[in-house]
């Protein structure tokens, strides 16, 4: 018959090594599972985009990711009566937990939320999740975007 002894420094340090076994497989798991914010570099660039409402009103637009991700849109909506309305949003985006967030500074309070998708080489499909914290009904929203140019270089001193 074989006799274990285990003496208590080294039961100790058993335990320990133990211990620190499934605090390190518990960190990688919560990393898994909650990705922490990224800039896809797919996103980056100069893109054009269209949306029909269902008053008639045109929006159009042209946004501007950059890699250090900060954005610019120009937007311009024709109304049914073709009255045009230009503005311009600028604010930060990043993707998280495969979603796209769009926050514009510092009219928001929450970013936006959206599902998005290649079908094509150069167009992005975005279909909105949340909205100002709003998730009701807003999946209907849905438009895409498609690349026209490279982003620019991002600007270091500038900040949002």
């Amino acid at each position: 018959m074989i006799e274990l002894t285990v003496t208590k420094g080294k039961a100790m340090k058993l335990f320990f090594l133990v211990l620190l076994a499934i605090s390190l497989f518990a960190c990688n798991a919560i990393t898994v599972a909650n990705p922490s914010p990224f800039i896809d570099i797919k996103l980056i660039g100069v893109w054009k985009g269209e949306y029909a409402e269902k008053n008639g009103t045109i929006k159009s637009w042209i946004q501007t990711r950059n890699s250090d991700g900060t954005y610019t849109i120009e937007f311009s909506f024709k109304e049914p009566d073709d009255t045009i309305k230009s503005f311009t949003e600028s604010g930060r985006w990043w993707v998280q937990d495969a979603l796209f967030y769009e926050i514009a500074l510092p009219d928001m309070v929450q970013p936006d939320k959206y599902k998005y998708f290649f079908k094509e080489k150069d167009c992005i499909s975005f279909v909105l999740v949340e909205s100002n914290g709003l998730t009701e009904g807003i999946d209907a929203y849905s438009f895409r975007e498609c690349l026209i140019a490279d982003s620019p270089p991002a600007s270091m001193g500038s900040s949002i």
